[in-house]
């Protein structure tokens, strides 16, 4: 499992907490083994610690059906435009070849040796001679015409094909990403029930050999655990997500060396781009209004309401009630919204976690302003207020407008 630095520190802090409690503990008993102690204290923190890492990576897989879903709307989307152009191609090349099998069948009538002696014998005079030699060149070069807009069509024809079945091949790939997004939650949630079931399972007796261990009651050494979980769950968890292929980076080749040549004048800087402008005041706080009524239901991943949400799913409906649309798909609110630097941040502004760039978004939230965001965070929890701070800082923020 791969822990964010940050998160790091915040965890081993916790567990020094945690040791500190227990050694306070153990100087207050009859010399008990400190050692077993000390061990069994730990076994309860970092199985607690587990179930909420297992939950907080449930959540992020969430985010990752979201996004499959998504890509493979646009793909059903696509795939149906290009089905429709290529459709209209095949028409257009239809009737071009129609209207050249007609005008062949016109040049080589009117090109028959029979229909040249019949209009030498039909002609009232040069004149009307003149006059049909006229109209067989017309016939020709209608004829020319067609034959090159037939071409033109079939290579229109051709292109829109190509897309087409580029857009198949995208949709196949979208409908195969969806399956195993489906599979990769379904299994992060059923590890995580298991621990949860597993640490539930392990933890009275634990208490009950802490409590001998310390010369205390079962109900005071209870009492302290349940206070420790409770903060142990403050944390939202370590989720532990790779970031999409696509969007990182590969090693950059080394720059060949050149001789240093004389920096060039200076050009002038340009105008700072002016902030984007937020949502009306009215809107923002009616997407507000509507995530705080949504304080304490609880997270379901996939939830977009009513009674139960996922990170996107909240941020969506708040939205939509304030008549704005995005996607229910954390990594797409962020691509169709104004991106800000999170030190700017104001009321109604999304806040984004990701491993490292808009291609591996795993969570958000909706700033409340003074510090405070709300957010549906993980399985297990629900949909609550808390400090910015209260974990690692959002690396990434958009304003809606």
């Amino acid at each position: 499992m791969r822990f964010f630095p940050s998160a790091r520190r915040g965890l081993t802090a916790l567990t020094a907490s945690v040791l500190c409690i227990t050694m306070a503990t153990v100087a207050e008993a009859d010399e008990p083994d400190q050692a077993t102690v000390a061990s069994m204290q730990i076994q309860l923190v970092t199985s607690r610690q587990q179930v909420n890492n297992l939950y907080a990576q449930a959540a992020a897989a969430s985010e990752r059906l979201n996004g499959a879903i998504y890509h493979l709307e646009q793909a059903k989307t696509e795939v149906a435009a290009q089905q429709d152009n290529a459709d209209k191609a095949a028409r257009a090349v239809a009737e071009e070849r129609e209207s050249v099998a007609a005008l062949t069948v016109q040049d080589l009538q009117s090109n028959s040796s029979v229909a040249r002696l019949s209009t030498l014998f039909d002609s009232a005079g040069p004149s009307q001679l003149l006059d049909r030699s006229n109209a067989y060149d017309s016939t020709r070069e209608g004829l020319e015409a067609r034959i090159d807009a037939l071409s033109a069509s079939e290579v229109v024809y051709g292109a829109a094909r190509n897309r087409a079945d580029a857009a198949l091949t995208e949709h196949q790939a979208a409908i195969i990403e969806s399956k195993a997004a489906k599979t990769a939650i379904e299994s992060a949630i059923s590890l995580a029930e298991a621990a949860t079931q597993e640490a539930q399972a392990a933890r009275p007796a634990l208490l009950g050999q802490l409590a001998d261990a310390q010369g205390v009651t079962v109900a005071e050494v209870t009492r302290r655990q349940d206070e420790i979980d409770r903060d142990l769950d403050a944390q939202p968890g370590v989720p532990s997500v790779p970031p999409n292929p696509s969007t990182v980076d590969s090693d950059p080749e080394p720059a060949p060396v050149t001789p240093p040549r004389a920096d060039p004048a200076p050009k002038p800087k340009p105008d700072p781009a002016p902030e984007p402008r937020p949502a009306s005041s009215s809107k923002v706080d009616k997407a507000i209004a509507f995530a705080m009524a949504q304080l304490g239901e609880p997270y379901r991943w996939g939830g977009a309401g009513p009674g139960s949400w996922d990170c996107s799913g909240l941020t969506m409906r708040a939205w939509q009630a304030a008549d704005i649309n995005l996607p229910h798909y954390a990594g797409a609110q962020y691509s169709n919204t104004t991106k800000i630097s999170v030190s700017k941040i104001a009321r109604g502004d999304l806040l984004f976690w990701s491993n490292g760039g808009a291609g591996s978004i795993y969570h958000e939230a909706m700033y409340l302003g003074g510090g405070q965001m709300i957010h549906a965070p993980r399985p297990g929890r629900s949909v609550e207020i808390v400090s910015i701070n209260y974990w690692i800082k959002p690396d990434l923020a958009s304003r809606v407008g």
